[in-house]
């Protein structure tokens, strides 16, 4: 595992905040696990947890793709073997949909210490038209203030402007089928979608057995999930994956 990504990969992660794009599956692939998605995953009643967030709990389709060797590979370059699935998030954003503001993720988990790294996964295209993920390079070395959001925003609370840099901002502009990896704290935004096509991406979120997760917080009930390795610290309450082969 510690193959998948070279030394030069690894540090720029650490220097940037974030890496890829890599690819996961074909577009071709992608599009038959979206249309299963869509049928599967976002058609029939939600769960109590909600028709968006935390799908790798119920869903064998969602948990696949959270557990994807390529992504978990090279998670594991950076963070090492023993890496926790502990939360996953479907965002979709139909045509009109509102913008998403810069923020820190760490502003709004429940993690102790705050240790995660997440994989953005693109079932639909991703593109400047249609709202991709934007993200500011080297700003996870900053610990930034967040206050209450526009009205009108997805989120209530966003960072603190003063402290962000948005003209160094990248466009992570992805295919069906690619990922890109990024850090806890690396500043990210997306538009409002003013195109005319949906954009949908799984984010999933892994984290390592030293990190507490206190569910309580946002999602009683929940569990993490071994992607890899060992958990020899016992911090966490480890569940099961759902029943089911590998989708695909």
């Amino acid at each position: 595992m510690a193959d998948a990504l070279t030394a030069d990969q690894v540090e720029q992660f650490r220097t940037d905040g974030y890496l890829g794009p890599f690819e996961l599956c074909s577009r071709d692939e992608m599009a038959r696990i979206a249309a299963r998605v869509d049928s599967d995953v976002l058609a029939p009643d939600p769960p109590p947890q909600g028709v968006y967030q935390s799908r790798h709990l119920d869903s064998r389709l969602v948990y696949d793709l959270c557990a994807h060797p390529a992504i978990v590979s090279r998670m594991a370059a950076i963070h090492g073997r023993d890496l926790l699935l502990w939360r996953s998030h479907l965002f979709l954003k139909e045509q009109g949909a509102a913008e998403v503001p810069w923020h820190q993720d760490t502003n709004y988990w429940p993690l102790e210490p705050t240790l995660n790294i997440s994989a953005w996964v693109a079932i639909d295209d991703a593109t400047v038209e249609n709202s991709c993920v934007n993200l500011i390079p080297g700003s996870h070395q900053l610990v930034v203030p967040h206050g209450p959001a526009p009205e009108g925003m997805v989120f209530a609370e966003m960072a603190d402007m003063d402290y962000v840099d948005t003209t160094t901002s990248v466009a992570m502009e992805l295919r069906a089928g690619e990922f890109f990896l990024f850090n806890e704290r690396t500043v990210h935004q997306s538009e409002p979608n003013t195109s005319g096509r949906r954009r949908l991406g799984l984010a999933v979120r892994v984290t390592t057995p030293i990190v507490r997760v206190d569910h309580r917080r946002l999602f009683p009930g929940h569990t993490v999930i071994l992607l890899s390795g060992e958990d020899r610290m016992g911090f966490n309450d480890v569940g099961e994956p759902p029943d089911g082969g590998q989708s695909g």
